[in-house]
């Protein structure tokens, strides 16, 4: 957080093209999250905060609704799109690691998956 006159602002990213990740503690959680950072550092989305809709951001809710949202999910649980929908945000691109072929606890965390799952959502979504 930033403070700015005594003011907490977030510093996620907001725009028009928006990825978020369920950044979840197993294996396809984190890479998930690194691919998403992946798409923020090479300037093919913003990224920003699944848990700031999770916690009832009111301002982040609304700009989810309105941008082009890539939530990129690690299994089946289906913790983001729990979230997302819970949120009345339903307008948004899906991408579950398990339906690329990934298997849960079984996947490493290397720069080839990385790469490979990167290359799938930039172009794909």
């Amino acid at each position: 957080m930033e403070t700015n006159n005594n003011v907490k602002t977030c510093l996620c990213g907001s725009g028009e093209y928006v990825v978020i990740a369920c950044s979840g503690a197993c294996d396809l959680g984190q890479i998930s999250d690194l691919v998403a950072r992946k798409l923020r550092d090479n300037n093919i989305r913003k990224m920003n905060c699944l848990a700031a809709v999770a916690a009832d951001v009111k301002p982040t809710i609304e700009m989810f609704k309105e941008a082009d949202l890539l939530l990129i999910d690690g299994c089946p649980v289906d913790c983001g799109k729990k979230i997302l929908d819970k949120a009345g945000i339903t307008n948004y691109k899906y991408m579950r690691m398990t339906d690329l072929g990934y298997v849960k606890g079984q996947t490493p965390v290397t720069s080839e998956v990385i790469e490979a799952v990167y290359e799938k959502a930039a172009v794909d979504f």
